[in-house]
């Protein structure tokens, strides 16, 4: 699978065309394999990571085209959660507090801001705040962070009915 995501890269690019992230947003997702970037000696040092894929991708013409998360998803949420997990041990965050779970996200993720919301159940018409839909900010490869985890969703897109 990773063979056919190297060569989309790769095709999207010399196409010009953009994209905006991977359905797994990573700087390891499919930029590796498909600019020919060789991380083993960055390897666990995401700023290290994010530098040299996003000059291969300026290099090859991708510039302000082609972005990323700058951390690995599952390796944030990871840190983030076992940390998050101790704080409220340790009696330092509470359970249910978003903004205490920005803080143990920020703690792993220099330079990189993270949003969500609780979900939203449409059908009941309530949050499960036991369930949050978590997001970082998209990278822009040449321009920077999008600054998409400002953005406030209004509610009233929680009331749209079928």
């Amino acid at each position: 699978m990773m063979h056919r995501q190297n060569l989309f890269l790769n095709r999207l690019q010399k196409q010009g065309a953009l994209f905006v992230e991977p359905d797994l947003p990573s700087p390891l997702m499919g930029y590796p394999g498909a600019f020919g970037i060789d991380l083993k000696k960055e390897a666990g040092n995401w700023p290290a990571i994010m530098k040299k894929v996003e000059g291969a991708v300026i290099k090859a013409g991708g510039k302000g085209r082609m972005g990323t998360w700058s951390y690995s998803y599952g390796w944030s949420t990871t840190c983030a959660l076992a940390e998050y997990g101790k704080r409220i041990v340790e009696k330092k965050a509470k359970l249910y507090n978003l903004k205490d779970l920005w803080k143990c996200y920020d703690k792993y993720t220099p330079g990189a801001a993270w949003n969500g919301a609780p979900y939203f159940d449409v059908a009941k018409g309530m949050k499960n705040k036991k369930l949050t839909l978590v997001y970082e900010d998209t990278y822009v490869f040449g321009r920077g962070y999008m600054k998409v985890t400002d953005v406030k969703v209004p509610e009233k897109y929680l009331k749209i009915k079928k």
